[in-house]
């Protein structure tokens, strides 16, 4: 999708761009303005591919990939999502393109069960098997997918230390002036504990159990608030409704930003309880503005949090653990600071 191009591949593109001819081809509708910062020269090509499985639309948007690869003759294809990846993936075979890369960012069928998940396994098996190259948004993540037949040792990789971009640390760094902004903005006061969740909002992110979690812990503490910050793909926010009514602290629901460091920036907490995660690349992003995280300790985010030491790792699934480990950050500025200096880190 254009939103998963502007935040994870943004940089790649407008560098790639300066030397080879780029086409991204996605579903633009209603999406087209996520990628407005491209430069000119980088074509973007409408395919109406749909997220969820849809066999007449998918045969139509294979047909559309097949015709733009024949008339456009490409050296390279590289996909990102599991839909994209298996129409990428037949289409660049057909087509003879002689580099085809994949990157996984983790897996839908984990969180799955019976059919639907080994249908959705067998579509991660088929991208891996067409493509020519796999890589590998985490280390844990790749020995999960070997362990499962998924991908073989020598035909996937992570780049360095894991995640799809690393960190713009022009961007990503701490920001006295900007936290006193968004507060300021947001009517939330200097002295409130700000928990921060930032991506797409869907079920597998465990945003139940981050807002029930929080809900407990406003009960009986006063100036805590949850940020919310992402589009809501999956129409999350109304059926947590009255989990949300019951929440004494305040919840603030942000939808799509350009600009996820200045709510970083602002945050105490990073909180990304997921089910699923290739990565979890918000972590070392709130990290690098001097923000601790909590997570599941799952394959992925615990390649990105350094448990005890730049945050803490819950159980997944588990509110109990996690209003624990939120409890413990919220009542210690001390800790939050140590977990949170880049310096301390670095030595």
């Amino acid at each position: 999708s254009p939103l998963m191009a502007r935040f994870f591949l943004i940089n790649h593109i407008m560098l790639l761009s300066e030397n080879y001819e780029i086409t991204i081809a996605s579903n633009f509708k209603q999406n087209e303005g996520y990628l407005d910062i491209l430069p000119s020269c980088v074509k973007l090509h409408h395919i109406d591919i749909q997220r969820n499985i849809n066999l007449p639309a998918d045969l139509k948007s294979l047909i559309q990939i097949l015709l733009l690869f024949y008339k456009e003759n490409y050296d390279l294809s590289y996909s990102i999502s599991p839909k994209g990846g298996l129409l990428n993936a037949i289409a660049s075979l057909i087509m003879h393109i002689p580099y085809r890369i994949h990157t996984f960012t983790g897996q839908v069928w984990y969180t799955k069960h019976g059919f639907k998940r080994y249908l959705l396994f067998l579509i991660d098996k088929i991208i891996s098997l067409l493509s020519t190259t796999i890589l590998v948004d985490s280390q844990s993540q790749r020995e999960f997918l070997i362990s499962n037949n998924v991908v073989t040792n020598n035909k996937s990789l992570v780049l360095a230390d894991g995640s799809i971009s690393g960190v713009d640390l022009n961007r990503f760094k701490s920001s006295a002036g900007i936290s006193i902004a968004i507060r300021r903005e947001l009517g939330t006061k200097k002295s409130a504990i700000v928990f921060l969740f930032v991506g797409r909002l869907t079920n597998d992110k465990g945003l139940s159990e981050l807002i029930s979690a929080f809900s407990l812990l406003s009960v009986t503490s006063a100036g805590l608030e949850l940020w919310i910050v992402g589009p809501d793909e999956d129409n999350i926010i109304s059926s947590l409704d009255k989990i949300i009514a019951n929440s004494v602290g305040k919840i603030r629901i942000i939808s799509y930003t350009n600009t996820p460091e200045n709510y970083m920036k602002s945050a105490d907490i990073l909180c990304l309880p997921s089910y699923r995660e290739g990565f979890g690349s918000v972590i070392i992003e709130a990290a690098a503005c001097g923000v601790p995280a909590i997570g599941t300790n799952i394959y992925g985010i615990k390649d990105a949090i350094v448990d005890g030491e730049t945050g803490l790792l819950v159980e997944k699934g588990n509110i109990n653990e996690l209003t624990d480990a939120m409890m413990k950050l919220m009542n210690s500025e001390c800790l939050r600071k140590h977990m949170g200096n880049m310096e301390i880190r670095a030595a």
